[in-house]
């Protein structure tokens, strides 16, 4: 275990930076990695005060189809930002979670054209997983 964060240690700090394309680009990389480790930061950046770090940690939580993502990405379905919630419904749609229909379901009539078509893709996703 010490050596798993030890391989991810820089990128959990560098989720901490100042500088938000830093901290893009450890959330991005954190989900690309995919250790265990790095699950609860990227949930944690889900509340970060930029929108493209937010829109990488939603994207990246999705590669770990975690079941403990669910609620935070379902709660991201209602950000400000287009992105963030195209990055939320796209992730919801790898998990597969029943618990996310009925947010899809409301972002499947979204103002933006991207986040209703990936809430429709991911709402055929769960139902094909029933």
């Amino acid at each position: 275990m010490a050596e798993e964060h030890k391989r991810i240690g820089f990128l959990l700090e560098d989720l901490k930076s100042d500088d938000w394309r830093v901290r893009e680009v450890a959330a991005e990389l954190l989900g690309e990695v995919g250790e265990v480790n790095g699950l609860k930061p990227l949930i944690e950046t889900l509340k970060d005060d930029d929108w493209h770090v937010r829109e990488a940690a939603a994207l990246s939580l999705g590669l770990f189809e975690d079941q403990d993502t669910v609620e935070p990405l379902i709660k991201l379905m209602d950000d400000e930002k287009a992105n963030v919630r195209y990055g939320a419904a796209l992730s919801l749609s790898m998990v597969g979670d029943q618990r996310a229909i009925p947010a899809l379901q409301k972002a499947s009539e979204d103002d933006n054209s991207v986040v209703r078509k990936i809430a429709k893709v991911a709402l055929k996703e769960i139902e094909n997983r029933q």
